[in-house]
């Protein structure tokens, strides 16, 4: 993994009792994210890093 500094955490969110997988993938600054399935899942990672990839820079320290 890169120490470059363009990193975002996201929180996913599972219900323990569903078949197939299903829950909500959770971050700071974008729209929750819910899915159902296994590729459904991996979609709603791809929006959100989409979310986070479109918002502006912010501003350098000084």
């Amino acid at each position: 993994m890169s120490d470059s500094g363009h990193r975002v955490r996201l929180t996913v969110e599972v219900d323990l009792l569903a078949d197939p997988i299903e829950g909500v993938v959770l971050h700071e600054h974008g729209a929750d994210k819910p899915f159902a399935g296994w590729m459904s899942l991996i979609r709603a990672f791809e929006l959100a890093l989409d979310d986070e990839r479109l918002r502006p820079a912010p501003p350098p320290p000084g």
